[in-house]
Formats: C-alpha cells, structure tokens, sequence
C-alpha cells in the first residue's frame, strides 16, 4: 500500500467508483463534475492510481462550509484514513475560516463519532436540522 495525498479534485469517474465502493451510493457523473468543481477544498487519497479516500469542503468562502463527502472504500477502512481526511479539513479550516464563520455538516451513523472528535457537536436545544428533499414529501432521504 501506498497512500498519496492530493489536494487536487479527483476525476468525476473516480469519484462515483468510490462513492461506490464505500457505500454512499451512486451520483450523475455530469453533476459529479459539477460539484467537484465547484468545491472550495478537497483531499484526495489514493493508493497508487485508485481513489481510496476523499473528503470536501463546499460553500459561500466567506461565512458558511459544509463537509461533504468523507469517504474510504470499503477495503481501507480502519486504518485511520478518514481520520486523515478530517485532519486535512481541519487545517483548511483554521486557515481559511473567522470565528463566526458557519461550520455544518450532515452525518451518517456511526461518523459521527469521528466529526466529534473533530470539534463538531450535536445541535443545542431549540435548534434543528433540516433537509429540504426535492422530489417532493412521499420521497425517502
């Protein structure tokens, strides 16, 4: 195995095979391209060619990041992978972010216990999540 680190946005194809292979399901490729374009930081990780890992940050620049897509293919886990991938999301942030700068993302279960290690922590009582699903209120997230 070796692990090589890239700041570079991986291409769209890599990106859905990945997807993939850590279970996060399958995206449009065109909106993949989109998206990683449009993305304000990435860190990609990969073992010689093949994308194993991949973590991004996208938002405004100035006031709101979400972390998105952390992912490690299923035959990587457990080696502190997506571990580094947060690490180099939190250098981006410290780096690029204020102290009222908004830092939000939406975790699958059980990565949040990763994201808290990390500084993020569960909403305080009288505030909540929401998520506005697009194909209308009989569709399932």
């Amino acid at each position: 195995m070796n692990i090589q680190l890239s700041y570079e946005a991986p291409m769209a194809q890599d990106y859905v095979n990945l997807r993939l292979r850590s279970g996060m399901g399958n995206k449009d490729i065109k909106r993949s391209q989109i998206a990683l374009g449009n993305s304000l930081f990435t860190v990609s990780l990969y073992d010689e060619k093949r994308l194993v890992g991949f973590g991004r940050v996208v938002g405004d620049g100035g006031i709101t990041y979400v972390v998105s897509d952390i992912m490690v293919d299923e035959e990587y886990r457990r080696k502190g992978f997506a571990e580094r991938i947060m690490g180099e999301i939190d250098n981006y942030f410290e780096e690029n972010t204020h102290e009222d700068s908004y830092i939000c993302l939406i975790a699958n279960c059980p990565a949040d216990k990763l994201y808290y290690k990390h500084g993020f922590q569960y909403l305080p009582e009288g505030r909540c999540g929401m998520l506005r699903n697009q194909k209308g209120n009989s569709a399932k997230f």
